[in-house]
């Protein structure tokens, strides 16, 4: 089991700047506690990203040396697709072949609205610039010659190269087309469901890599992405993550509602209790095995993808929870 770090570094009510610096701090604490990788999300024009993930990922890189970085996901719709391999290629180099990077389309079509994507392109752009990314990222194409219906390249060099060769990026789905999809290509794949509808995406993925002769030990990481608060005691944990939970709800809620557009279901609906089973622990280490372990088994998953940090949540509260995560529940699945 793979255990990771992951960040939507919403607005906490401190300075832009000190939260920053603490998020440095803490990708680094992360580091030395044992996470495998650490993965941003990105958002725009909104307090549930207050960062511009890829040059947070840059500052980190010369910060750490082992900690795998990235994000979940890059919105490729957003970026010119020969600059988002620029991109891709520069942080492997700068994390010498450390960069675990997921791509999607985007779940806010008020956020790619903003850049002049419309909710309704936003899918067909991503295949497009998906197909563009594979070419460029492609250790054997020099350059890239593409002609579609929304980018229409020829000839583009490609002049830097990624230090993992192949780059395989990751997928966050909820679908088991999608699912299969991944499969079909090798990609690591996250799910962004509560944990039974997980295990139909999982099995899915196992059955396409099964049907085309691969092996199950060499499955790459199936994962899913939840949030959690562990405290000395289970009251402490508690009453952290409701204080927190009002917050992060706020803002990840912003654009939403202040352009009446029907959020997705089971994004931040109640409080951080009400929704606890699907998406959240709470409590002390010893709940924390145990909620691990079923919802490994429920859920397929070999990789857990852990948002520590959220709302107004201080950095002590989040750097002694990802400690005590990381020595009193991670030993357990190793």
């Amino acid at each position: 089991m793979l255990f990771a770090v992951f960040d939507h570094n919403d607005a906490s009510g401190r300075p832009a700047g000190r939260q920053l610096d603490e998020r440095l701090e803490l990708i680094t604490a992360y580091e030395r506690l044992g996470y495998y990788a650490y993965q941003l999300a990105e958002h725009h024009g909104t307090p549930l990203g207050i960062a511009t993930p890829h040059l947070m990922l840059a500052a980190a890189s010369r910060l750490t040396s082992t900690i795998r970085l990235g994000m979940m996901v890059s919105i490729l719709p957003l970026v010119p697709p020969l600059r988002m391999v620029e991109e891709i290629a520069t942080l492997d180099q700068l994390t010498g072949g450390r960069l675990a990077l997921g791509v999607g389309r985007g779940i806010s079509p008020v956020e790619t609205g903003f850049h002049g994507v419309p909710g309704d392109e936003a899918q067909p752009r991503f295949d497009e610039a998906f197909e563009i990314l594979q070419m460029g990222l492609d250790p054997a194409l020099s350059e890239v010659t593409f002609h579609g219906k929304y980018y229409d390249i020829e000839s583009a060099p490609v002049v830097t190269k990624t230090v993992q060769q192949p780059f395989v990026p990751w997928y966050a789905t909820r679908t088991p087309d999608k699912a299969r999809w991944c499969a079909r290509l090798g990609m690591p794949m996250l799910a962004l469901v509560p944990s039974q509808q997980v295990r139909v995406l999982t099995d899915a993925y196992r059955e396409e890599w099964a049907s085309l002769g691969r092996a199950e030990a060499d499955l790459p990481p199936l994962g899913i992405s939840r949030q959690i608060v562990i405290a000395d005691t289970n009251e402490e944990a508690k009453a952290i993550a409701s204080r927190a939970f009002g917050l992060f709800a706020v803002n990840i809620s912003y654009l939403w509602h202040k352009f009446g557009v029907p959020m997705p279901p089971g994004v931040a609906d109640g409080t951080f209790e009400s929704q606890a089973d699907a998406h959240r622990y709470a409590g002390d280490p010893a709940g924390a095995r145990a909620w691990v372990a079923e919802h490994a088994r429920a859920a397929g998953a070999t990789y857990f993808s852990l948002e520590f940090a959220f709302g107004d949540m201080t950095k002590q509260e989040i750097a002694r929870s990802a400690e005590l995560f990381a020595t009193e529940v991670m030993p357990a699945f190793r």
